[in-house]
């Protein structure tokens, strides 16, 4: 899977630009605030329908401009796929697929694949419960589209019972219990798959990048412990928290209070690892994303590195630029000394500078 062509009207700080990618390495250098980042903003829009740095649709949008417009060209395994994201100041952001608008967002999940490691990824492991629940939700939505659909049920009928609960109304209670069972069993389930099939992997990358000295543990870690009938149990939890939901006006059992547990050498890492055995960890558990996605898609996710290098000693470097050499990667970086990567076949060098790329 490889991206072809991207083009961006009005996006962020880009009036007009299109550019024919590398079906490798695309190393996008220049100073901070030129607009690198933001091409990688592009393509994860059109992965997940969503930015990657702000949830307010008019901050794609070009200053004193009234629309933005995203467009890529991708070959994946089954064909050539044309996504387009189109927004306009006060209406609600549209998506394409081959020209056909796209109704559910759901429909935008695996279209194409995308990995994205950037400083912020640091939050799988140093971050909130929240963060380690998105990572989750969106390999997820990529490797099973259906995934998507059973999370936007389940948020909708959660969002449904914490307002019963506010008003103090346990009448329909049973009813949205009933609907947050099923769909948080079907969630569970594939996060509880996911999570031991990542652990076997990122615990070797550990082991390759740290020289056989760190052992990571990878756990999945649910609110509530997970059994044979996991719908039922999931039945069994929200009644048995009612009174303690209703004092505390929220839900208190289920996949929205779900965690990850990180352990590197029975040592929790979020709280008493080094900063670089954190990156470490984080780097890992990204990078193990990309087999995963080939292994259930059929096909090599499109890996985005946003300012990386910068953040990493020569180790964790080489085996990023393993990685690298698998599958088509776009890289943001500040200069280009002494980065090896650019010597891998096929690579292409851009020079952003005030919202203008060129090849170099």
């Amino acid at each position: 899977m490889y991206i072809k062509t991207l083009k961006l009207f009005n996006f962020r700080n880009y009036g007009t630009l299109k550019l024919s990618l590398s079906e490798r390495l695309n190393v996008f250098v220049g100073d901070n605030a030129q607009g690198k980042t933001n091409i990688l903003e592009s393509v994860f829009l059109c992965t997940y329908a969503r930015s990657h740095r702000t949830t307010k649709d008019e901050q794609l949008i070009k200053t004193g401009e009234d629309e933005s417009y995203v467009g890529l060209s991708a070959q994946t395994s089954v064909g050539e796929v044309f996504i387009e994201a189109k927004h306009r100041r006060s209406v609600s952001r549209r998506f394409y697929i081959d020209g056909k608008q796209v109704k559910r967002t759901g429909e935008l999940m695996g279209a194409i694949n995308t990995c994205l490691f950037s400083p912020e990824s640091l939050s799988i492991v140093k971050g909130t419960p929240e963060d380690r629940r998105r990572f989750m939700d969106m390999a997820l939505s990529q490797l099973y589209p259906p995934y998507f659909y059973s999370l936007v049920s389940y948020n909708a009928a959660l969002k449904q019972r914490n307002a019963l609960l506010k008003l103090q109304d346990t009448d329909q209670l049973l009813m949205w219990d009933a609907q947050l069972a099923t769909h948080g069993a079907r969630i569970m389930q594939r996060r509880e798959e996911f999570i031991n099939d990542l652990a076997h992997r990122a615990s070797y990358l550990q082991l390759s990048i740290s020289k056989g000295k760190e052992l990571l543990r990878v756990d999945y870690a649910p609110s509530v412990a997970p059994s044979f009938d996991c719908e039922k149990m999931l039945l069994d939890a929200f009644a048995g928290a009612v009174e303690d939901d209703l004092r505390r006006g929220f839900s208190t059992k289920g996949p929205h209070r779900d965690d990850v547990s990180i352990v590197l050498d029975d040592t929790d890492v979020r709280y008493f690892g080094s900063q670089g055995q954190q990156r470490t960890a984080a780097l890992a558990l990204k990078l193990s994303e990309v087999p995963l996605v080939r292994e259930h898609r059929g096909d090599t996710p499109i890996l985005l590195l946003d300012d990386v290098f910068s953040e990493l000693d020569d180790t964790r470097k080489d085996e990023l630029v393993k990685a690298m050499s698998s599958c088509q990667c776009l890289l943001t970086c500040t200069s280009v000394e002494g980065l090896k990567c650019i010597e891998l076949p096929g690579t292409k060098v851009f020079l952003c500078r005030n919202g203008q790329v060129e090849e170099a």
